[in-house]
């Protein structure tokens, strides 16, 4: 299907707002379809050297542990800009010039001790913007089988994984499971994993 757009012109000019040792906010200039010049803010990231992967900062991990009942692997984390433990996707950045497969075969080994081949990871052909209002930073998703894997061992984590825990979920009433979870210890679920298994929920729901 294609779509109509209006023509937007975008710009180089952009203002540095603040930084920090991650993170810049800057301003930046673009002009709409009617020649109206508009400004907004955005949160982009700092040395980023990324370049096999277009510009792309990170992977998120979709892995699925086949067994009689599925699992949904997922890391649950403190996150300090919201001040609650979140329970999310296995995900990181893609270091230097890394293809996405090999940073999310890197990134899944060091967060949740499964060790994968990266010619077994499946990696999306388009990434996504994890908020566009806000920042521009942008991910690929990265789908993954364990099948009859012994049992992961985890390394001793980074200084700033501190907080992680590994948890596997159940696919079957996955949305269910993840509300109930996060009530009974005060977590806050990502938006990114909510839409998964909203998106199970209205499979089953209409398509089945």
């Amino acid at each position: 299907m294609t779509l109509s757009l209006p023509q937007v012109k975008d710009s180089d000019v952009s203002a540095s707002l603040g930084e920090g040792r991650w993170l810049e906010l800057e301003c930046i200039q673009y002009q709409d379809n009617k020649g109206v010049k508009r400004l907004w803010e955005r949160c982009i990231r700092k040395h980023n050297t990324t370049s096999q992967s277009r510009g792309v900062d990170a992977v998120d991990i979709h892995a699925i542990v086949r067994k009689q009942q599925p699992e949904l692997v997922l890391v649950i984390q403190y996150r300090p800009a919201v001040k609650r433990y979140c329970i999310e996707f296995p995900s990181g950045l893609i270091d230097g010039d890394e293809s996405p497969a090999v940073a999310a075969a890197r990134e899944l080994q060091e967060e949740t001790g499964y060790q994968v081949d990266p010619v077994n990871i499946r990696i999306e052909d388009n990434p996504v913007v994890y908020d566009p209002g806000l920042s521009n930073s942008c991910c690929y998703v990265a789908h993954v089988e364990l099948d009859g894997q012994p049992e992961p061992v985890l390394n001793k984590p980074e200084g700033d994984e501190w907080s992680l825990q590994v948890i596997q979920i159940p696919l079957l009433g996955l949305s269910r499971r993840l509300a109930a979870l996060a009530d009974e210890n005060q977590l806050v679920i990502d938006s990114r994993l909510q839409a998964f298994a909203a998106g199970l929920d209205t499979y089953v729901r209409f398509l089945l």
